[in-house]
């Protein structure tokens, strides 16, 4: 009989401390989550950095037809001559201007994220709508749009 009690204490403090370590871990992991900062979402940090320039280095790889800036914004186009004055800027969520030439001419355009697409519709002389594949690197502070143009958070 004393061999069952013994047993059977055995077990109840083997319960008991797997259960303090249990609910030690538990509030660990709590207080880390409580106290880490919020990770953005892409719309948000695209916000939060405002405006986006077009990275160096495209302009060789993507000449424009004529060897001018392009107008318009679709994938084949975006690849400006002079890649500085490409620049994005996401003023609020759904909402940005951009500009090809350094502010001389700043256009409005409408944006949404659906998945890993990221929908423009900019007002030119004419409405036009873009969807790109998109990555954003919030650790490298880059957007890439299909695989190929990058974008940089300007400073």
């Amino acid at each position: 009989m004393k061999k069952k009690k013994d047993k059977n204490k055995i077990i109840a403090i083997t319960v008991l401390i797997v259960g303090v370590i249990t609910l030690i871990v538990g509030v660990v992991f709590l207080v880390l989550h409580l106290v880490s900062a919020p990770a953005l979402g892409d719309a948000e940090y695209l916000v939060e950095k405002g405006s986006w320039q077009l990275q160096g280095g495209e302009c060789e790889e993507m000449k424009c037809a004529d060897d001018t800036k392009c107008l318009s914004a679709s994938s084949e186009a975006m690849q400006s001559c002079n890649n500085d004055g490409v620049i994005w800027t996401f003023t609020e969520i759904g909402k940005g201007t951009l500009t090809t030439n350094n502010h001389q001419n700043d256009y409005d355009f409408i944006w949404a994220i659906e998945g890993d697409k990221l929908k423009i519709e900019t007002s030119w002389l004419y409405t036009m709508n873009n969807e790109y594949t998109y990555k954003l690197d919030q650790g490298a502070n880059t957007l890439t749009l299909d695989e190929n143009i990058v974008f940089v958070a300007a400073e």
